[in-house]
């Protein structure tokens, strides 16, 4: 059975918006199912960070933490998305709401980094923030140094560089093979 995202669709929709709008101090929501149901609702938002986030999921439930953290390297916001099946939901469970990842993740669009997670160990803050660090691409370092000094391995670009391209004629090459043959 598919994820009803409309029963509760204007709370869903209004929570999801505080964090990626950044309008608000909220900057994270976290989404679960209302009893065995396939309906989505607010299962709690905050403003304390993804530190604040990862200790509200609890271990019986399937819930989605959706988070605006500032990524350390490029300084930029980013959103992360986690994937929270508890330990303790039973076997039939976990297997009806895996397929509704995907349509979370349509709905919680725009995440940067996407976590699947069961455990404590699988939400470590420092673990997430290291993921997203790699995500950007960029490692900016403002730090300056004088290569030739501190690198013995550096070498100095060669002054000017050409290309070796020359045009080719197609009729003059045409001709060249004829003339071998």
């Amino acid at each position: 059975m598919a994820v009803n995202l409309s029963k509760n669709g204007a709370s869903l929709s209004a929570a999801y918006n505080e964090v990626v709008n950044g309008n608000t101090d909220t900057d994270w929501v976290l989404f679960t199912y209302e009893g065995n149901s396939n309906d989505i609702q607010v299962a709690g938002k905050g403003d304390g960070g993804l530190e604040e986030m990862v200790q509200e999921f609890n271990s019986g439930k399937v819930m989605y933490g959706f988070c605006r953290v500032l990524d350390p390297s490029s300084g930029v916001y980013k959103l992360i998305l986690i994937n929270w099946t508890g330990e303790g939901v039973k076997g039939v469970r976990k297997g009806i709401c895996a397929n509704h990842v995907q349509s979370m993740a349509n709905f919680l669009r725009g995440a940067h980094v996407t976590v699947n997670a069961r455990s404590e160990d699988d939400v470590d803050p420092d673990m997430i923030m290291n993921k997203v660090s790699k995500a950007t691409g960029v490692n900016y370092s403002f730090h300056r140094e004088n290569a030739t000094t501190n690198n013995s391995n550096y070498t100095e670009p060669p002054g000017s560089m050409r290309s070796v391209y020359q045009k080719i004629s197609a009729v003059d090459e045409i001709k060249n093979t004829e003339r071998e043959t």
